[in-house]
């Protein structure tokens, strides 16, 4: 007869229990306050949601890089952790100062592209670029006279580290201001207008980086990146960033200098491609190398719509006064995924009639040393 009233008396306590924390046949939270944080993995998103009880269903979409993402949702009483994956529907609700109920939806969903796919194998031998070579090139010599860009790598035991220093330098130089462009587009000229309490675009980020890295010796170019409907956009459809050719490691490397960073994958640093294949297929082991405080996610997020194809000019020596030389009439090489349309048209306006364009990974990524001068 004791057994029996104590199992009753359990079960009735679960009853309670679940009626506490449960509503209407979904999990239920409290909270006072209607701004709520959440985590993704180890990243931190605060006070940008807020819990909307005249909603009668308020969606939160999170990307799922990884096959399952830690998420845990946070008020200032509560919260509710969740496995999420990809297209997984998780509903619970939130009462609010024990009053009122919000409905939240919890969705994950894909990343918007898939791995890009390009051709291994085919290169076109006839392609033709330059490279800044470095040798007592006056405009460099005066970059490095007025800026401390040597004292920078004094020390680095690595092209990485080299790369690394030079980058954290020109993001450390002014704020980014989308909407201002420079009197005049060369690193110099840039850095002097920053002095003055300047900001500058993507652009000056990517132009400022390339000679910097390219006035200590190493060969870089000033990469564009687009998004896959980048001729139906109205706007936002570009980034600007830099590729660097690290000789200890013989490959090409991805720079963002707005962003302060540089992707890796088991210690080694990412181009481009490499760098959307591995948000792709690899997330949880990807790396993101800054001085800066940038989450993994915040960037990767931002970032990934723009990896889809990518240009950079043939010419990409340094200096005010040269006489740009062009391939075929073209002035930059443009590879595109495979099955992929080659844009003729950015963000409906602007014509790309300046490049050439090729599927050709081996075209994309020769290196810089089998076009010496």
């Amino acid at each position: 007869m004791k057994r029996n009233i104590l199992t009753f008396a359990l079960c009735l306590f679960a009853l309670i229990i679940l009626g506490q924390t449960t509503y209407k046949g979904f999990p239920l939270i409290k909270a006072k306050s209607l701004k709520a944080d959440f985590r993704i993995g180890n990243d931190w998103v605060k006070g940008w949601w807020t819990i909307s009880p005249q909603i009668s269903s308020d969606s939160l979409f999170i990307t799922c890089f990884s096959s399952k993402e830690d998420f845990v949702f946070y008020t200032d009483q509560d919260s509710i952790h969740i496995d999420l994956k990809s297209q997984q529907v998780f509903n619970f609700y939130i009462s609010v100062n024990d009053t009122t109920f919000a409905l939240t939806v919890i969705k994950g969903i894909q990343p918007i592209n898939a791995a890009l796919s390009f051709d291994t194998k085919a290169k076109n031998k006839t392609l033709r670029f330059w490279y800044e070579q470095n040798k007592n090139n006056d405009y460099l010599n005066l970059l490095r006279s007025k800026y401390p860009i040597d004292s920078l790598t004094k020390g680095t035991k690595s092209d990485t580290e080299k790369a690394l220093a030079i980058l954290h330098w020109v993001h450390r130089q002014w704020n980014h201001d989308g909407g201002n462009e420079p009197k005049k587009n060369d690193a110099i000229s840039i850095l002097e207008e920053a002095k003055e309490g300047k900001n500058f675009r993507c652009v000056e980020y990517g132009i400022v980086t390339t000679a910097c890295l390219n006035s200590i010796g190493l060969k870089s170019r000033t990469l564009g990146l687009k998004t896959k409907n980048v001729e139906t956009t109205e706007s936002g459809a570009g980034h600007v960033l830099s590729e660097v050719y690290l000789n200890d490691l013989k490959k090409w490397v991805l720079l963002d200098g707005q962003w302060d960073v540089m992707p890796m994958l088991n210690n080694v640093p990412l181009n481009a491609v490499e760098f959307q294949r591995a948000i792709t297929e690899n997330y949880a082991n990807l790396e993101i190398k800054t001085s800066s405080n940038v989450s993994k996610r915040a960037y990767v997020e931002w970032i990934y719509p723009y990896l889809y194809y990518f240009s950079f000019p043939f010419d990409n020596r340094e200096g005010n006064k040269l006489e740009r030389k062009t391939f075929d009439g073209k002035s930059g090489l443009m590879l595109v995924p495979q099955g992929a349309k080659n844009p003729t048209v950015f963000q409906r306006i602007s014509k790309l009639d300046y490049l050439i364009y090729t599927n050709s990974l081996k075209d994309f990524y020769a290196s810089p040393f089998d076009f010496n001068e």
